[in-house]
């Protein structure tokens, strides 16, 4: 079985307003790509570091692309009372 997931179901759109351009030194002096930062909720990504500025992402690396996944049903089982009260349905 295979199964895709469109952004928006899964990481979301890449939003250019989640990259920001910093000063370096307000991160100190061993800051390098691919480091994470939190500031206030968000965690940042270092995507480049260079002529004194820090490029932060702070987009899932993930955002933008669909993702697929090719999946094998080993077993299928009847729901228990549990899972039924919750209302969980398949389309």
């Amino acid at each position: 079985m295979q199964v895709q997931l469109e952004p928006e179901q899964a990481f979301g759109e890449y939003d250019a307003e989640l990259v920001r351009v910093e000063p370096a030194d307000r991160y100190g002096g061993e800051i390098a790509a691919g480091a994470e930062i939190q500031e206030d909720a968000t965690v940042y990504t270092v995507t480049d570091v260079a002529d004194g500025k820090v490029v932060l992402d702070g987009n899932h690396p993930l955002a933008g692309m669909a993702l697929r996944f090719s999946c094998v049903i080993l077993s299928v089982r009847e729901a228990t009372k549990e899972e039924l009260g919750r209302g969980v349905s398949l389309p």
